[in-house]
Order: structure tokens, then C-alpha cells, then sequence
């Protein structure tokens, strides 16, 4: 590995919670000398996680955790400890600062590799259900704490960010703007509540036949993201003449540019969506109720009332605040 260390950063207090617990376990059974990762989840507690069931959806996909709160799991060249907090805290930009603050007690490297895990839509990243109202991080303020926290203590800053749902001008226009990261790799889930393959991905991209980087687009569908701003610039303002006036004119204008920056690695023909026309507020910080509807139909195909959704909530919150407590 060199210089180099992998920061993990998880926000399950949601409904992937029980594979994001999963996942994360499997790096207590890491086998690698001279690697070091430091990695945190958010969780919810099993019984909370069971309130999911209630939508028809996803009642046979929902898993089942261990126990909530916060875990950590610090592996430095073939020694693992872990390490949990039984006390239910929301995966917030506040506590994604503190993560990284205690990643630069832990790890030291020129380089750095941050992967992101968690739930999302056009607007934020780390929905978290515990909060009332359910909280996000906006990509705006994102870049904000990684420029705060990466600036002059690292040398090269990449990203694998795990997402349910981006805006795929947006958060890479945002991420264009942190001079610090060197790639981006945005993974494609197969299906809904599967995650990165953390384990797989770290035996595949260090075999040494490939540099790390090209071993993950060839072994994982996704999209490799450049960031020169300039390119971003010229991409924001052919998209923002696409939405202003649509049309098949207009639109290519804007994916000949969009095509060269954001590169599809999968197995479909993907192109670009035309839903993400949909206006979206990319500096907000909770989640509403037509937020959270929206979200379960896109995500789930799964049509739910606010009213439902309310109820939801008002039970969820019970549960969580006895473990927040």
C-alpha cells in the first residue's frame, strides 16, 4: 500500500443499516500487511430497523442488525479492534467533521481513499431517519468539510461514494470545485439495499496486476468522474441551456461535454437522465415528508401516503429516542 490509508464512512441509521453493518464486520477478518483502514457506521437499532416492514416493498429485503449506535473499526496492518457506542447518534455534518477529525489521529499516508456509503437523492447524501426532522448533508457542505479537514495534511484525496440517488451534474459540479480530490468513482448499485462490496473491492483493487483505481472500474459497474473545473463549467452552463429550453439540439450540446467527464463502466447502455430536470435545493439540511415519498417510489416502486409516512415517523422516533437515551 505504501502510503496509504482507506477512511470508510458509513450512514446507516436508515434502511441499510443491517448491510451496512454487514459489510463493515468483514473488515475484522482483513488479511493485508501494510494496510491500514479506519471506518465508522452509524446504525439502527434491529428493533427500530423492523418498522420498515411495514412497507409491503421492502419487508422481505429488510435484514437484521446487531446492536445500534455508533461502531468503529480500526485495522492496522493485520491487528483489528473495534469498537462500539451503544447510543444512537445521526450521521450529521457535524459528526462526519468528527469522524475525519479522529481518522487524522489514526491514519497517516500522502494519500488518502474516502468511501462514502449511504442513502440519498438530488440534493444530499446520509439521510438519516433518526433525526426528527430526518437530516441530510447537502453536497455543497460535503465539499466544505473535506476541503476543511484534507487541506495541506494529504497529498492525493479520492472518492468512492455509495449512493442511492445523485444528481449526476451536481455532486460531481460540487466535488469539481475541491482542487484536493484526484478521482471519483461513483459505484451503481445492482438493485435496491446493496451496498459497496468494501472486502471484495479491497482483494480485487491491491492484487498489484492493476493499479487500484483501474482494478475498480474494471471490477465494479459505476462511473469514473473527471473533475477539472473548467470542463464543469462549461457542463453547467450547457445543462442549465438544456433545461431552460429543451430540446434534442440543446440536450446534445450537453451530453457530447457530459459524455467525456462522466464515464459509464456496467453492463447496461446508460445515458444521461432526463428526470433530473427536476428542480432540487442543494444546501438544505433536513428531509421532508414529499422528500421521504418521493424517494420510497423511486428507490422502492413503492407508493406510499405522507400520511403513512407521518405515522412512520412518529413510531420510528419512539424507537430511536429510547436508544438515543
Amino acid at each position: 500500500m505504501n502510503s496509504r490509508s482507506i477512511l470508510i464512512y458509513g450512514g446507516g441509521n436508515c434502511e441499510i443499516a443491517s448491510v451496512l453493518d454487514e459489510e463493515l464486520n468483514h473488515i475484522t477478518h482483513l488479511s493485508r500487511a501494510g494496510m491500514k483502514v479506519f471506518a465508522r457506521g452509524h446504525f439502527f437499532n434491529n428493533s427500530c430497523i423492523a418498522m420498515y416492514r411495514r412497507f409491503k416493498e421492502l419487508k422481505e429485503d429488510i435484514g437484521e442488525s446487531g446492536q445500534g449506535g455508533v461502531h468503529d473499526y480500526f485495522y492496522d496492518n493485520g491487528q483489528v479492534v473495534k469498537t462500539c457506542e451503544l447510543k444512537m447518534k445521526a450521521a450529521s455534518s457535524e459528526t462526519f467533521e468528527e469522524f475525519l477529525k479522529v481518522a487524522s489521529l489514526k491514519i497517516a499516508g500522502d494519500e488518502v481513499i474516502l468511501i462514502l456509503i449511504g442513502q440519498g437523492d438530488l440534493s444530499g447524501l446520509f439521510w438519516d431517519f433518526s433525526e426528527t426532522p430526518p437530516t441530510c448533508i447537502s453536497y455543497k457542505r460535503l465539499v466544505q468539510i473535506l476541503m476543511d479537514a484534507f487541506e495541506g495534511k494529504v497529498k492525493k484525496l479520492s472518492l468512492i461514494i455509495d449512493v442511492s440517488n445523485w444528481h449526476n451534474v451536481y455532486l460531481p459540479l460540487c466535488l469539481s470545485q475541491c482542487h484536493l480530490i484526484e478521482s471519483v468513482f461513483i459505484y451503481e448499485r445492482k438493485k435496491p439495499l446493496e451496498i459497496f462490496p468494501i472486502a471484495r473491492w479491497i482483494d480485487c483493487a491491491f492484487d498489484e496486476e492493476y493499479h487500484w483505481t483501474l482494478a475498480t472500474y474494471l471490477y465494479f459497474g459505476g462511473y469514473k468522474v473527471d473533475l477539472h473545473p473548467v470542463w464543469w463549467h462549461l457542463c453547467e452552463k450547457r445543462w442549465r441551456d438544456y433545461t431552460s429550453f429543451p430540446s434534442v439540439r440543446s440536450f446534445e450540446e450537453f451530453y457530447t461535454i457530459y459524455k467525456k467527464i462522466v464515464m459509464y463502466y456496467g453492463t447496461s447502455n446508460r445515458i444521461y437522465s432526463k428526470i433530473l430536470r427536476e428542480k432540487a435545493v442543494f444546501d438544505k439540511q433536513y428531509v421532508t415528508t414529499k422528500d421521504i415519498q418521493v424517494y420510497f417510489e423511486q428507490e422502492y416502486l413503492c407508493k406510499v401516503s405522507e400520511e403513512e409516512i407521518e405515522k412512520w415517523l412518529n413510531e420510528l422516533k419512539i424507537c430511536t429516542d429510547y436508544y438515543k437515551g
